[in-house]
């Protein structure tokens, strides 16, 4: 359920060391406070809508300001990308390898995404916006590349092996694509953070559903 990055991005060498803070803030938390930010306006009104003056307004610093946490918006894109990354991973670790069988599994990654959307609806919505913008937008596309490297590729490689475990073990018949597989996986998980601008519960009762499709006990067996 995890939507996957488009692949083929270059590795990179990381950016580079930044010019000095703000006097009288903390760093570390000037710059959680921009990516924080950057994260909202990003989700709620796309890439290109968003500039770097409306992120500054939002952490509360100035623009200039802002030019001593990041260089550029496809920098700071990437760099909010590997935060909700990071969380997502947290969480994968936490809720899904664990699970043994296929369907425990992708319960428990319906879970993740129910517990970030609790924590921060802004950390499933904004996941949205990167699969969307790294297809279509060759400078995100780019600045992802050199920000991530292979890590870009995280959930496509998760869900591949849900799929790939699932097959081997038994729990998927032998019959289905693994492709197909994968690529439905990755079309419900990308659905799943489109809708995460939902109120918290229209999107907890579409969870809800998706948990009882997965586990089988959404339809009714007809008597007989």
């Amino acid at each position: 359920l995890a939507p996957s990055l488009p692949g083929g991005m270059a590795d990179g060498t990381g950016r580079p060391r930044r010019r000095g803070r703000p006097a009288g803030r903390r760093s570390e938390d000037t710059r959680a406070d921009v990516l924080a930010a950057a994260r909202a306006q990003f989700s709620a009104a796309g890439y290109e809508r968003t500039s770097l003056a409306d992120i500054a307004r939002a952490a509360g610093i100035t623009s200039r300001a802002l030019y001593h946490y990041v260089d550029s918006k496809p920098e700071l894109f990437a760099e909010v990308t590997a935060s909700v990354l990071d969380r997502l991973g947290e969480e994968v670790l936490r809720r899904v390898l664990p699970e043994a069988d296929t369907r425990a599994r992708l319960r428990a990654l319906i879970e993740v995404f129910r517990a970030l959307h609790r924590e921060d609806p802004t950390l499933v919505a904004f996941f949205g916006v990167v699969v969307l913008e790294a297809r279509w937008n060759p400078d995100v596309r780019a600045g992802l590349g050199e920000r991530l490297g292979d890590d870009a590729g995280v959930t496509a490689v998760l869900n591949r092996s849900i799929v790939a475990v699932g097959l081997e073990g038994g729990d998927i018949a032998p019959d289905v694509d693994p492709a197909g597989a994968v690529a439905l996986i990755e079309a419900v998980g990308a659905g799943i953070t489109l809708l995460a601008g939902a109120d918290g519960a229209a999107y907890e009762a579409t969870l809800d559903v998706l948990d009882r499709l997965v586990a089988g006990t959404l339809f009714v067996v007809p008597p007989g």
